[in-house]
């Protein structure tokens, strides 16, 4: 149950980062999609996140 949590948090963390960025990025290109654009960047970082820990 714990490894289960630990995802939780980890997915939780990451998107609260995309989300971030994805703020940050549409300051810079107003007509970005931002759904599409904050899911890129938790994929990414899901990504190297599953890598990081192998």
């Amino acid at each position: 149950m714990k490894r289960a949590t630990n995802q939780q948090t980890l997915i939780s963390t990451v998107f609260d980062a995309a989300k971030r960025a994805t703020e940050s990025l549409t300051h810079l290109v107003p007509d970005l999609d931002r759904d599409r654009a904050e899911y890129a960047v938790a994929s990414v970082l899901l990504d190297e996140a599953w890598v990081a820990q192998r």
